[in-house]
């Protein structure tokens, strides 16, 4: 289950706002990693095209252990002043992320289980 470790949100200049989110997963497969990483270039087209993600994984065989940053740069113009709104605006991308990593997962396990049927 992922798990969000840490956020960091700051302003950069007066023109944007850099989200950095730490999540982690434990019990992953070395299969199931390799099947996310090759899926999280999908993940841009659930926010906002004005919006810049970048995104690094580590994985641990031995632990099952997956690590996952993922930096989100919102441009300011995009952030309502009101201060719910603006956090709201900031905090979807983040949940966004998280329901993508879930269906993701689904994904990955419903395949995994027609391979195993099929030996």
């Amino acid at each position: 289950m992922l798990k969000t470790n840490d956020i960091q949100i700051k302003k950069i200049k007066l023109d944007t706002t850099n989200t950095l989110v730490k999540l982690e997963d434990n019990e992953v497969h070395p299969a199931q990693y390799t099947f996310f990483k090759k899926r999280l270039i999908k993940y841009k087209f659930y926010i906002n095209s004005q919006y810049i993600f970048k995104s690094k994984m580590e994985y641990e065989e031995s632990s099952q252990q997956l690590s996952i940053e993922i930096n989100i740069i919102i441009p300011e113009y995009l952030i309502p002043t009101n201060s719910e709104k603006a956090k709201e605006t900031i905090m979807d991308p983040i949940d966004e992320f998280q329901k993508f990593y879930e269906l993701e997962t689904l994904i990955y396990k419903r395949n995994h289980q027609k391979v195993l049927n099929l030996l």
